[in-house]
């Protein structure tokens, strides 16, 4: 039987997970602005493939405690969606927004991960 206490060391256990990943996801996210950036045969499978990503830690991030990395997920993840619904390359704009939209993410990750290292550290005194 599952305990209130199972329960709290498990979401305990994801969250880790999930700040141990963030910044990768984040370098992805650029990494993907680069590749769409660039155009290419993969171009149409970049959108998607970082549309996915972004829906993610949209989704994901809030529920864990990293509410401004949602919500930056959840802005940049607009500035693509148009073109990920149609599986086209992003446009000129598109793909300006999506880069401020990765700034703004890159800025918010960071924030919530020092929230979350500071709070860690409190956890364990």
């Amino acid at each position: 039987m599952t305990t209130a206490d199972d329960f709290v060391e498990h979401v305990a256990r994801v969250r880790e997970r999930f700040a141990s990943k963030l910044n990768d996801k984040v370098t992805a996210s650029f990494a993907a602005l680069e590749k769409m950036s660039a155009g290419g045969d993969d171009t149409i499978e970049t959108v998607i493939a970082a549309h996915r990503l972004l829906h993610e830690m949209y989704g994901v991030a809030p529920t864990l405690g990293f509410g401004e990395t949602g919500k930056a997920a959840g802005g940049a993840l607009t500035t693509i969606r148009e073109a990920a619904k149609a599986k086209r390359a992003p446009t000129a704009a598109e793909i300006a927004a999506f880069k401020s939209g990765l700034e703004r993410l890159r800025e918010a990750a960071a924030a919530d991960l020092r929230k979350f290292s500071t709070a860690r550290m409190s956890d364990a005194s």
